[in-house]
């Protein structure tokens, strides 16, 4: 049996790919949404964006779009993602929490109408900023 020399491997470098799905869009779907599974079809599970103010579009298992698809498109969802190149100024400080935001999809450092941390600021800039998403650990706060 060959064996694979642990200086050989490349880490996930910021994805989360060893939690991902590959599943169908429900709805356009943009890179970097918070997206919800809502169903199954064939072999694939049914991705929707989540939604703060949405009644049940918060709840159950949550992960992020490693991709744009289009409503009927496959889909790779990611159990966490580093998301750079963004504004973050608004926050108080690195380490502070991530929302699910009222808009489908959205995130912020404000909080949405269901107050659920789904990740982190990890540089705070208002171009250069990054968050850590990980929404498959999300902490609701109501």
């Amino acid at each position: 049996m060959p064996h694979i020399k642990p200086d050989h491997l490349e880490p996930q470098h910021g994805t989360g790919y060893h939690g991902s799905f590959i599943g169908t869009a429900v709805g356009a779907i943009a890179a970097n949404d918070i997206v919800q599974a809502m169903g199954y079809s064939g072999d694939k599970i049914s991705f929707r964006t989540a939604d703060a103010d949405t009644a049940g579009r918060h709840l159950g298992m949550l992960g992020v779009a490693d991709h744009a698809a289009a409503t009927g498109e496959p889909i790779r969802v990611v159990s966490h993602k580093l998301v750079t190149g963004v504004d973050t100024n608004s926050a108080t400080a690195i380490g502070y929490p991530v929302y699910l935001s009222d808009t489908a999809g959205g995130w912020g450092v404000s909080a949405g109408s269901a107050a659920m941390v789904i990740g982190n600021v990890v540089a705070k800039d208002s171009s250069a900023g990054a968050v850590l998403l990980a929404p498959a650990h999300s902490v609701g706060i109501e």
